[in-house]
């Protein structure tokens, strides 16, 4: 065996054992924006709560909440209209189908099905945590094809977004002090 073959096997085996990036992971790297982290002020159930309003206020759907963790999760969706025609046939997904029986079940039958997508939806999901004496507030995008299939999803922490929450949550802790 020649010693270039060599060299290019070992090459090549080393390429097997490097770790792959993962374009949808979170980038432990790089810390979350400081207007995504602010100290806890109140109680956890009154935080908890301010929090749930405010984010219902900005259409979000409340799915989990945990006074004792200072947890609340919510998510919202919103179709994309146009980016479901991407790469897709002017006439829609279609095909044809065929069957045909033998035994105690004969027959036979033939189909053509066509199916004309929707547009995908855009999934944002937000948490909120206050552990620590410190509210963290995360949030992630992912765009979904009608038949389920991923076509983006990143981390979407914006020091904006986060910045407007938190003004929010404490607008509705400072209403709810003053009805006390």
């Amino acid at each position: 065996m020649k010693p270039w073959w060599l060299l290019l096997v070992a090459g090549l085996g080393g390429c097997q054992n490097m770790a792959a990036y993962d374009p949808l992971g979170r980038d432990v790297g790089s810390p979350l924006p400081e207007a995504c982290q602010w100290p806890a002020e109140a109680d956890a159930t009154a935080r908890v709560r301010a929090t749930v309003e405010a984010l219902e206020a900005q259409g979000y759907r409340i799915e989990t909440t945990e006074v004792a963790l200072g947890l609340v999760s919510a998510e919202r969706s919103a179709a994309q209209p146009g980016l479901g025609a991407v790469d897709r046939p002017f006439w829609g997904r279609s095909g044809f189908w065929g069957y045909y029986g033998m035994g105690s079940r004969h027959g036979y039958s033939l189909g053509y099905a066509q199916r004309f997508g929707g547009d995908p939806v855009r999934i944002q999901r937000v948490s909120v945590v206050a552990a620590d004496d410190v509210v963290r507030v995360t949030r992630d995008s992912r765009v979904v094809d009608i038949d389920g299939y991923l076509i983006d999803a990143r981390p979407d922490n914006s020091a904006t977004f986060c910045a407007s929450l938190r003004e929010a949550i404490d607008l509705r802790l400072r209403e709810e002090g003053a009805t006390s």
